[in-house]
């Protein structure tokens, strides 16, 4: 007996139906799976870039730092060139009294006028070759001024936002940073946020830096240099002197020294290094002299002072004219909690599959300029206590969070 199934082939709509949910479920998933890959790269390249942009940042306050301070040592060597010069002399001359003193006395006269003969051609040799290096450290100077207008230059937002963009550029061509279109496209209140910090981004590290001259900041300089000098007493024993125009002022001076022979005879030698207050921070003078005083028994009181030998020198005149430190950088303000900047990095990226370019993924990082002494520096570290600036090479990235009222 024959029998129809009425029944067959009802099956293929439903495998037809699994099918299509199973390739939309596929599509879905990998859609999905590209939102989440892109979400992440988003967060990355958000990080980096943030970061980045406060090590460029970081790198360049460094470079001006470590410029600053070969402004610093480059005129402190200078300024001892110019007492050694004054030294030898003021030691030339006290060679010619001897020698005067020594020519009636026979073989000594003829070896003391030899040696001053050889003094006098070693002191005029080295002026000559202090005045040819004082010139090349003026020219030195001007290309560490150079490189500080460089290094200011690279950090206007401008600037900080270009080296944000290629690196973000790495993680794909389609992302971006900082761009103010894209603000719009983000939820509230992080789009007033991200808006607020990129207004203050104008407020960059650029504009917290500013280029002054020795002698117009309020004596700034003189303070950073007198600190340098007297921190080490080997220094401070040749370059000690009042800062003031005019001849050099002995007796405030660390080249002194004051003996008396049975009280009947006594030398006291001088010596003193002064610079003027001048917007060119040059100037350098240096003077030695060697008295002597006879003690009047009359009037039981030591006699006025007679100069026996003396020696001067001037940057001056040793190089023609030495400019010196023309012009260096500062921070306008120090800032109170040792960070300088924070640099926001909104990046943003269109969802995979939007034609439109409507729907975005973003995130934003910050990246933070701080000034920190380092632990390990020794006993030449800086007091950690006292105001951050720009001639300790001590500022670092990091990457820190969003500060915003009302966001979670």
């Amino acid at each position: 007996m024959s029998r129809t199934d009425r029944q067959g082939g009802q099956i293929l709509p439903v495998v037809l139906a699994t099918l299509a949910l199973a390739a939309a479920a596929i599509v879905l998933t990998h859609r999905s799976i590209r939102g989440i890959g892109q979400e992440s790269a988003v967060v990355n390249a958000a990080d980096a870039a943030a970061y980045s942009g406060a090590s460029w940042t970081a790198r360049r306050l460094n470079l001006i730092a470590y410029t600053n301070r070969s402004l610093i040592a480059s005129h402190i060597a200078v300024g001892h060139l110019v007492a050694t010069i004054s030294w030898l002399r003021y030691s030339g001359e006290a060679s010619r009294q001897i020698s005067r003193y020594a020519q009636f006395l026979p073989y000594v006269g003829v070896a003391a006028r030899e040696a001053q003969r050889l003094i006098d051609a070693a002191i005029k040799t080295a002026s000559i070759a202090a005045g040819g290096y004082i010139v090349s450290a003026d020219r030195y100077m001007d290309l560490l001024s150079l490189a500080q207008y460089g290094a200011r230059n690279g950090l206007r937002p401008g600037r900080v936002d270009a080296v944000m963009q290629r690196v973000v550029e790495r993680y794909g061509d389609d992302f971006r940073v900082n761009e103010r279109s894209a603000i719009d496209a983000i939820p509230r209140p992080y789009a007033t946020a991200m808006d607020a910090r990129l207004l203050s981004r104008q407020v960059s590290a650029y504009l917290k830096l500013e280029g002054v001259t020795p002698g117009r900041d309020d004596g700034y300089f003189q303070r950073v240099l007198r600190s340098t000098i007297n921190h080490d007493r080997r220094l401070s024993r040749w370059l000690r002197g009042p800062a003031r125009s005019g001849r050099p002022r002995f007796g405030a001076g660390g080249r002194d020294w004051d003996r008396s022979i049975l009280r009947v005879v006594r030398f006291r030698k001088q010596g003193v290094t002064q610079q003027p207050p001048r917007t060119d921070a040059g100037g350098w003078r240096s003077g030695d002299r060697l008295q002597v005083s006879f003690f009047d028994w009359r009037k039981m009181s030591w006699e006025s002072w007679s100069t026996l030998a003396r020696g001067r020198a001037d940057a001056d005149r040793l190089a023609g004219n030495y400019i010196g430190v023309s012009r260096y950088t500062r921070l306008r303000q120090p800032p109170r909690d040792k960070s300088l900047i924070r640099i926001p990095a909104l990046v943003t990226a269109p969802l995979p599959g939007d034609a439109d370019g409507e729907s975005i993924n973003a995130h934003i990082s910050i990246g933070e300029v701080r000034y920190r002494v380092p632990d390990d520096c020794g006993r030449h570290c800086p007091d950690r206590q006292r105001p951050a600036t720009l001639f300790n090479p001590f500022w670092e990235a990091s990457l820190t969070r969003l500060e915003a009222p009302g966001l979670p």
